[in-house]
């Protein structure tokens, strides 16, 4: 664009002029040192090395040279006043149009033959206005494009002076024209004014007149048209624009035109949806992926949303289809895209998640979705992805919730194989780790506080399960033998390992179940009871601070 190029020529005029009093500075320094210096008679006159230019982005800071204020963002009347006055121009004339059709004023005809007039007119005067004028050029041919399409949906939809073969013809003519005049003046700003007119206006003028799968078809083909001229091109903003404008008409049409949220709507949003996900897979560029990654996230959750609204219960089908695509697209996809791989992966495991919920009694479910976390973590390592690490946890935390709220007595049957299994995912956690093929940047201390945590709740759940029936009396009790059992657990570990941290957890534990004895179960139990806790808990206690403390 020639409005790049000039700011970057601008640029460049000023590092050269930095370069230049750099110059003028390191002179007059050499200059006024060789005044200073006293004359000799054999001494060498030091040469003054000439300095080098060298590029903008490889050149010194020098706190002596002021740095330039930064660019302010342009406010010209140049830049603004042409589109101000364009908005303006459209809206009166949209109005005029009104107060002329209410009042009788202005036949149908005349008011197409005006408009088309009109456009033609402005296309002419931007063609030849944008040598000179860039800005006002530019305008007008927008402008122009978007008053030929309103134009033709006025004399075809409104009408009914031209019928749909000529109307799609000449429609095809007028955003080829668009696109040609973007591609020959290199001007992203064409590119969204046309998006915008070519969704909205003829939405706006005659979205209720018609029905459903013409607009969507409509939509359809501007969205496939605008977006793929955009993805060629690499315009990131007329790209967002064309893709999230489909969204907002095909819902607005949905809620307020005749269009209604059925499985109709949800044909246009899979077709938008499966037309970026094949742009993605076509584009071997991993910046470009990513950027459309938000469209794709996007639109699966709205698809899952319309589904969940057409449907009293999503069929199974759906969560399998799109689990294969999403999977199968993340291992057909190169490695350097790796970001969008993860992307995929995570929303792949994702609808597997929604088909085990809705196709496994509640039993199960919770210990498959544990074995899919595992899985995950495993995909994650091999992929040194931290997306599918973060995906993982969710899974995990989740199969973990589903113990804390399930009753006590399915500990064996549903609780102690979850157990077993986040226990081999923290040690294939730490396996990565420990190996180097992942995750290295996780700390150790927080693997070994979340093991912690885990094995805390599985004796407290454990606990529980043994306690079934039991008096008040013992079964509290019964608490605090469990944590002090740990603490010893988590003090021979932390010997026998030479492990710092796990010596001083088994204290916090022998602490914690001491003061929970003394404090809460010693008024409920006979001095036969206390003492047959107290002394093997004694004992134990010596004979680990003797070996916890002994002299080396």
């Amino acid at each position: 664009m020639e409005r790049e190029e000039l700011e970057r020529l601008e640029r460049r005029v000023d590092s050269l002029e930095r370069e230049l009093n750099l110059v003028k500075i390191q002179l007059m320094k050499a200059k006024h040192a060789a005044h200073d210096e006293p004359p000799a008679v054999h001494q060498e006159t030091p040469q003054v090395k000439k300095p080098q230019l060298v590029s903008q982005t490889k050149r010194p800071p020098n706190p002596s040279v002021e740095q330039p204020p930064k660019e302010a963002f342009d406010f010209s009347v140049e830049r603004w006043l042409p589109k101000v006055f364009l908005f303006v121009l459209l809206i009166g004339s949209v109005w005029g149009f009104m107060a002329a059709s209410q009042n009788g004023w202005l036949t149908p005809g005349f008011r197409v033959l005006t408009g088309a007039i009109v456009s033609i007119v402005m296309f002419i005067l931007g063609e030849r206005y944008i040598k000179d004028q860039r800005k006002l050029g530019i305008t007008l041919l927008s402008g122009s494009i978007v008053l030929a399409i309103i134009t033709l949906f006025s004399a075809n939809i409104l009408y009914g002076f031209i019928p749909g073969l000529v109307t799609n013809v000449l429609l095809l003519a007028i955003i080829s024209t668009g696109l040609w005049v973007s591609h020959k003046h290199k001007s992203q700003l064409v590119l969204c004014l046309i998006g915008v007119g070519a969704y909205l206006f003829p939405f706006i003028f005659a979205g209720d007149a018609r029905n459903e799968w013409l607009f969507y078809g409509y939509q359809l083909l501007m969205f496939f048209v605008l977006v793929t001229f955009s993805t060629w091109k690499k315009y990131r903003v007329a790209w967002n624009i064309h893709y999230y404008l489909l969204y907002f008409t095909l819902f607005f049409f949905a809620a307020f035109g005749v269009g209604e949220i059925t499985f109709t709507i949800l044909i246009p949003f899979a077709i938008q949806h499966a037309y970026i996900l094949l742009l993605i897979v076509l584009n071997r560029h991993e910046r470009t992926s990513a950027e459309m990654i938000p469209a794709v996230v996007s639109g699966s959750f709205i698809l899952l949303g319309l589904l969940s609204d057409v449907y009293m219960e999503i069929p199974l089908y759906y969560y399998a289809i799109f689990a294969v695509i999403y999977i199968g697209l993340s291992f057909l996809e190169p490695a350097e895209k790796k970001h969008t791989k993860d992307v995929l992966l995570v929303l792949g495991f994702l609808h597997i998640l929604l088909f085990i919920f809705g196709m496994i009694d509640y039993e199960w479910t919770f210990i498959l979705i544990a074995i899919q976390a595992v899985a995950l973590l495993w995909l994650a390592g091999k992929r040194k992805s931290y997306i599918s690490l973060a995906g993982s946890i969710i899974l995990t935390l989740y199969s973990l919730l589903g113990i804390g709220f399930g009753p006590s007595n399915d500990f064996l049957s549903v609780e102690l194989p979850i157990f077993l299994i986040v226990f081999g995912y923290l040690y294939l956690l730490n396996h990565l780790k420990k190996t180097g093929a992942a995750f290295t940047g996780i700390p150790v201390v927080l693997l070994k506080s979340v093991l912690t945590f885990i094995a805390f709740f599985f004796v407290m759940r454990a606990t529980d399960f043994i306690v079934i029936g039991w008096d008040y009396t013992p079964r509290t009790t019964a608490f605090t033998v469990a944590i002090a059992v740990l603490s010893i657990v988590y003090l021979v570990v932390g010997e026998s390992r030479k492990d710092v941290f796990y010596r001083w957890v088994g204290i916090g534990f022998l602490a914690l179940a001491l003061v929970k004895f003394f404090f809460a179960d010693l008024v409920f139990l006979d001095f036969t009871i206390r003492a047959m806790i107290l002394i093997p808990i004694g004992v134990v206690g010596l004979i680990l601070s003797r070996i916890l403390y002994k002299k080396r």
